[in-house]
């Protein structure tokens, strides 16, 4: 009797054991598989989503794209600008345009990069770090491919002006 008594008490050890071994198994493969897969879900939620609705109805998200926002000067922004003996000061001399046609071209510019899906531009009024003046408010629409530098380059370029520009940038990157 104490002999059959061994037998199923090695028995049960043995599929204990199996079973035990089994869960190890398994748990470790849904680990890995959350780790691989749960990855994805890292990314932060996007911010705004760019939706092109046809005439059908059909809607295509635009995926892999980011806002850029910035300041440039407007015709009126000359007449609120620092004077040295009647001139305006060297530093805020490339915000002095005549017209607004600069911003006009400014945009064909930046229409002309293959990065750039488009733009608006809203008169405003602001301080930032010189004296409350007015001027326009850009919003660019561009792929992932343009990044601020890249933005930053097209305004020194095209402006002329030697001080840092400010930006907003808004990713559009992320998941639903």
């Amino acid at each position: 009797m104490n002999l059959d008594l061994n037998k199923n008490q090695g028995r049960a050890a043995g599929t204990f054991g199996c079973v035990l071994c089994c869960l190890v198994i398994c748990g470790t493969i849904a680990f890995i598989a959350y780790l691989l897969l749960g990855s994805k879900s890292d990314l932060a939620p996007r911010l705004w989503r760019p939706v092109v609705i046809e005439l059908n109805g059909k809607q295509t998200v635009l995926g892999e794209t980011r806002q850029m926002e910035f300041w440039t000067p407007s015709a009126k922004t000359k007449d609120y600008l620092h004077m040295d003996a009647g001139v305006v000061t060297i530093n805020e001399q490339w915000e002095a345009i005549p017209s607004d046609d600069a911003n006009v071209q400014f945009g064909s510019v930046l229409h002309s990069n293959k990065y750039v899906l488009g733009y608006r531009r809203v008169e405003v009024w602001g301080q930032g770090r010189t004296n409350f003046k007015p001027g326009w408010w850009w919003t660019v629409s561009v792929l992932t491919n343009c990044t601020a530098g890249d933005m930053a380059t097209s305004y020194h370029g095209f402006w002329k002006n030697q001080q840092p520009v400010y930006l907003e940038v808004i990713d559009n990157r992320g998941h639903d």
